[in-house]
């Protein structure tokens, strides 16, 4: 009888703007004689935000918890302006995390919007990111969340004739986004629309990836390691249990149990941006 058999995808472990913020996060410990906060999750994964409370760090979700004068750590996905506002009335010093690229999708929206475009974003309202990226503009946008039996009607609520831009969560499924835009075609609403492309070629990456191997026909198990809160997980997980036999969400490399699995199988690892490298590397000593 022949051994599992594992494949790693190329892109796992943190990704660039990940990897950029756990560094700066690092650096705070030793830059600062104050205590240092985290003002919620620096990203969506748990083990990665234990291992800086082991560090030394609070986490707070709350701007009126946090002393004054302290050192604070925000998160990758963006801060909002009120949020920034409040912690600089505490005269605390400000470990801005926010994602390069993250802060590229709102620089593009503010332009976007003085050009006189109503703008659509693709995303989660409820997401961080969202929300910093909407506290940066003057008019409230029309966001189209994942569920898309609701964007057709949400659509029809949009002043006729006005220029329309649409940009997208950097973490927004791909396969939804490309849904979005074959609906703008069939309603003829793309000579006055704009769409910008704002997925983190990093999301598009992995997704892609997770896709071609998918379509080998060789992969017998598709297990993800990631956050359940993580957006960029979520997309993987979409992209395989659309297309594998059998997919398998966790977040630790713990819950990984040796009655999922069988031998002669093939088992391919994929893992969100934000999961840490260590995760990915234990979870393939567990499976061998």
């Amino acid at each position: 009888m022949n051994d599992m058999k594992i494949l790693i995808a190329k892109h796992t472990g943190f990704c660039p703007g990940v990897k950029r913020a756990y560094a700066m996060a690092m650096k705070s410990f030793d830059k600062s004689w104050q205590p240092v906060y985290l003002l919620g999750e620096l990203v969506h994964n748990h083990r990665a935000v234990k291992m800086l409370v082991d560090r030394g760090a609070r986490l707070e979700e709350e701007v009126e918890k946090i002393p004054d004068k302290v050192t604070v750590i925000t998160r990758s996905h963006g801060l909002e302006r009120k949020t920034r506002e409040k912690l600089l009335e505490k005269g605390v010093t400000i470990v801005d995390t926010t994602c390069p690229r993250v802060q590229k999708v709102q620089l593009l929206a503010g332009e976007l919007e003085k050009k006189g475009y109503t703008l659509i974003i693709l995303g989660d309202p409820n997401h961080a990111e969202i929300k910093a990226l909407i506290s940066e503009l003057e008019a409230i946008p029309l966001v189209l969340g994942k569920d898309s039996s609701e964007w057709e009607e949400k659509l029809k609520a949009l002043p006729k004739n006005q220029p329309l831009a649409v940009i997208e969560q950097t973490t927004f499924p791909r396969q939804q986004y490309l849904n979005f835009c074959q609906l703008i075609e069939e309603k003829n609403l793309l000579n006055h629309c704009l769409i910008e492309n704002t997925i983190c070629p990093e999301t598009e990456h992995r997704q892609s990836e997770l896709f071609s191997l998918l379509q080998t026909g060789k992969i017998d198990v598709v297990l993800i390691l990631g956050g359940k809160h993580s957006s960029n997980t979520r997309g993987l997980y979409l992209v395989a249990k659309d297309q594998a036999p059998h997919t398998i969400w966790i977040e630790d490399s713990n819950e990984a149990q040796k009655s999922w699995f069988h031998p002669d199988q093939t088992i391919l690892i994929v893992s969100g941006a934000s999961t840490p490298d260590r995760e990915v590397k234990e979870l393939v000593e567990k499976l061998q």
